[in-house]
């Protein structure tokens, strides 16, 4: 291939829209897939850190010789926890203990500090023989410090350092229990493990996928009952906050882009294809074949477009190397990149090639003509299944993305058809409007084959562009929402109430303002409406069982707290009355009139049921089972628990509110706070730059649009000026006809932004999706379009040119 037709492959608008398109689809493939791998690989680090390891054997007792052998073959760690007394001169403090082995942690790194307010870094070992970690909690409840000596069982140990995070501390973001750490050397000197103790031993394993699930295998015949298998791959930590909704609109958006690019590479390539006509046409006269008229045409664009889509690639790999860096992943990009290339190449196969194709067809004569035979219609069926591949590519699932394929299959099918007699309709009506108005009209009617997939291409985009904003602020607005600027950063628990007022003048004096106050109370349901809670309950449902088997924290309020949300009856009012997390109430079987007894500290507590709520675990704020009416509980024993926000660099400050309030559990969700502010923040510059993309793809297929009907909007005007009209009457009539054709796009894509509001707010956001300003986005483009047509000259007669 000469040099000289690469030059004017180049010189072709058609075909630069078709590069830049190649190139912007390219790079949003590649780094979405090379953000999918890097992601997935940074889930299953994190869900390791979680576990503790990629397989765990856990039990109520030491694992079996046999299971040890087995285990030891690979990297491992071992972690036995139980509850045990630290005493301190007269003092006595229950604990959550946890012997490691040197080994530990397997993944992640243990967070410690150097004093019971110092900043807080990390450790890649546990505790060494002789030495003792503890919580903040143990050191303000025993008033010990660092240096200072306890005992557990029948060993005196040195407190070395303070617990700030360990990497499988998976009890929630705090725990009732202050907690300790040994060194496993230490465990059988201390005595506090007998025969009949309780206590939970831990395997932890670092193994492959394929090792995993041999090991699994291997396993499971030999569990004894208290024995359980967990892996990374039954976690499923994807599963929770808000990272899931994150990766699924990223996969929505890019996939959205690449239907833009796509939408911009199919209306460029009928002109693309006129421009090659009478080249066509003279090596067909001079007895060229088929295939060498193929290689000349598609080969030389295909190897053209080669350069775009290796830079969006090579570009993308960039970026994903600054991903995969930021997430600490060190997963190989070759296959991303490999796919992302892929991508492109059958863009252009499903939606350029074919109609290219089809010209090879056609008569020397027809196409020296310029007429347009109509044949198969082979390359709109083939567009209409290259976003199945794509989403495959792209997703490596289709049921991910169904929705979207089948809202573009509807509007790219469905939108013609019904577009078709409306549009015969409206012509019919305007028959006696004025002159420019039924020109500017029978342009876009009477062209059927150009106005109709030019409009489809419209809606779609106008409506891709206002749905992706919407949801991707919307997102946006809801994680930072539950992460305010000044979000509580520390829990104190145990106060009472004779603690209150002094507990107000010390948040007054440090300019700290608390959240609501909650009275705790300890009990355990015994009854549903008269009958033994055990009688009356079938379901063998985790949440039924924790509610059984152990005493729960209640509280009163007649507020409703933000995190919770009434899904059916009324908050309580009157003492006497409850309300009931929704998930429990279902495992339980509860309906609303039922009556609940507790059996607490003094006299038992009989409420009736008035409503279900549903409770935002995840957010930064207590949260409840049951909360009854205010004075339901005045009669129980109660402390009370709260939360409020202070700056770190005053974090030396609490050493006063622990020694004014030394029984309190003052606890430190910093770190936690810090990891999820840091999501937002990603998640808002990934938005920028997907909305950067989704806006560039837009104004693509509008580029496409106007170069598709640029030649025959030449050709018309030249007609008119012929027959005597002036300027006036061409500028009317480009500016109706771009009134007409952008404003029916803006309508019918709002229209399709209002419809869609429903299934995004369900895969999104929990079916909460509200009408927004967003809707009217997609009417910058009639208003543009036609302030333009109207203010810029009309277009000249278009000039022969060969190609």
């Amino acid at each position: 291939m000469t040099k000289a037709w690469r030059f004017t492959t180049w010189r072709s608008a058609a075909f630069r829209l078709q590069a830049l398109a190649i190139f912007i689809a390219a790079l949003a493939m590649t780094t979405m897939l090379v953000l999918r791998n890097s992601v997935d690989d940074r889930f299953n680090q994190r869900t390791a850190e979680a576990l503790g390891g990629d397989l765990i054997l856990d039990g109520t007792r030491f694992p079996e010789p046999q299971q040890r052998e087995i285990l030891e073959r690979y990297s491992h760690a071992e972690t036995t926890s139980f509850a045990s007394v630290l005493i301190h001169d007269e003092q006595f403090l229950l604990a959550s203990v946890r012997a490691v082995s040197d080994s530990y942690p397997l993944y992640g790194e243990l967070q410690i500090s150097d004093g019971r307010f110092s900043p807080a870094y990390a450790q890649s070992s546990g505790p060494s023989p002789g030495r003792i970690w503890l919580a903040g909690q143990a050191l303000d409840r025993l008033t010990l410090d660092v240096g200072d000596t306890i005992t557990l069982g029948e060993r005196t140990l040195l407190i070395e350092k303070v617990i700030v995070q360990e990497p499988d501390q998976q009890s929630g973001f705090y725990s009732m229990n202050p907690r300790a750490m040994i060194s496993m050397a230490d465990l059988e000197s201390t005595g506090v493990l007998g025969a009949g103790s309780r206590y939970h031993h831990n395997l932890l394993v670092a193994v492959s996928d394929t090792d995993r699930d041999t090991l699994q295998r291997t396993l499971e015949p030999g569990l004894r009952p208290d024995q359980e298998l967990e892996t990374v791959v039954s976690t499923a930590l994807r599963e929770r906050g808000p990272i899931q909704q994150l990766f699924l609109w990223s996969q929505l958006a890019i996939m959205l882009v690449v239907l833009l690019c796509a939408a911009a590479i199919f209306l460029t390539a009928r002109h693309r294809a006129r421009q090659q006509q009478t080249l066509c046409a003279v090596m067909k006269t001079v007895g060229a074949n088929q295939r060498q008229i193929a290689n000349r045409l598609l080969g030389g664009d295909a190897l053209a477009l080669l350069l775009p889509a290796m830079l969006g690639v090579g570009l993308a790999s960039l970026v994903g190397a600054v991903i995969a860096s930021r997430l600490d992943s060190g997963v190989s990009q070759w296959a991303a990149a490999l796919q992302g290339l892929f991508g492109p190449v059958i863009m252009w196969m499903g939606f350029a090639a074919p109609t290219l194709w089809q010209q090879l067809g056609q008569s020397p004569l027809s196409l020296l003509r310029g007429a347009e035979e109509t044949g198969p219609r082979a390359p709109l069926i083939i567009a209409l299944l290259t976003p199945i591949p794509l989403a495959l590519l792209l997703t490596g699932s289709l049921t991910t993305l169904w929705p979207l394929l089948l809202l573009t299959c509807a509007v790219a099918i469905g939108m013609p058809v019904l577009l078709w007699p409306l549009m015969m309709a409206v012509d019919r009506l305007l028959r006696r409007a004025p002159l420019p108005v039924r020109l500017a009209f029978r342009r876009l009617s009477r062209r059927k084959a150009t106005s109709l997939p030019l409009l489809a291409a419209l809606i779609i985009s106008l409506s891709v562009l206002s749905m992706s904003m919407q949801a991707g602020r919307q997102l946006l607005d809801d994680w930072q929402s539950t992460l305010p600027a000044q979000a509580p950063n520390y829990f104190v628990i145990n106060l009472f109430d004779d603690d209150l007022q002094g507990f107000a003048e010390w948040l007054k004096e440090h300019n700290s303002e608390a959240q609501p106050l909650y009275p705790v109370v300890r009990a355990r349901l015994t009854e549903i409406n008269g009958e033994s809670v055990r009688e009356a309950v079938t379901k063998e449902e985790d949440r039924a069982e924790r509610a059984l088997n152990r005493d729960l924290s209640l509280t009163e309020s007649n507020q409703l707290p933000d995190s919770n949300l009434m899904k059916e009856g009324r908050l309580a009012a009157q003492p006497g009355e409850v309300t009931v997390e929704s998930k429990l109430a279902g495992s339980l079987g509860l309906q609303l009139g039922d009556r609940l007894t507790f059996t607490g500290s003094a006299t038992p507590i009989v409420a009736t049921v008035t409503g279900f709520r549903e409770v935002d675990w995840e957010s930064f704020a207590p949260n409840f089972y049951f909360m009854f009416a205010e004075g339901t509980l005045s009669a129980q024993n109660r402390t009370w628990i709260t939360s409020f926000f202070l700056p770190e660099n005053k974090s030396a400050e609490l050493s006063t509110l622990v020694a004014h309030f030394p029984q309190i559990s003052l606890l430190d969700v910093n770190a936690i706070l810090s990891s999820l502010q840091d999501i937002v923040r990603q998640a808002s510059q990934a938005a920028m730059w997907v909305g950067g993309l989704l806006m560039m793809a837009a104004m693509l297929v509008l580029g496409a649009a106007l170069l598709t009907t640029a030649d025959q909007l030449r050709r018309d005007n030249s007609l008119l000026v012929t027959l005597g009209a002036d300027t006036g009457l061409l500028r009317k009539t480009a500016a109706l006809q771009a009134f007409f054709m952008a404003g029916s796009a803006a309508l019918l894509a709002s229209l399709i932004h209002l419809l869609a509001l429903w299934p995004l707010g369900q895969r999104l956001f929990d079916g909460q999706l509200p009408l927004s300003g967003w809707i009217a986005l997609p009417w910058f483009l009639p208003v543009l379009l036609t302030v333009a047509a109207a203010a810029l000259p009309p277009m000249k007669a278009a000039e022969h040119t060969r190609q």
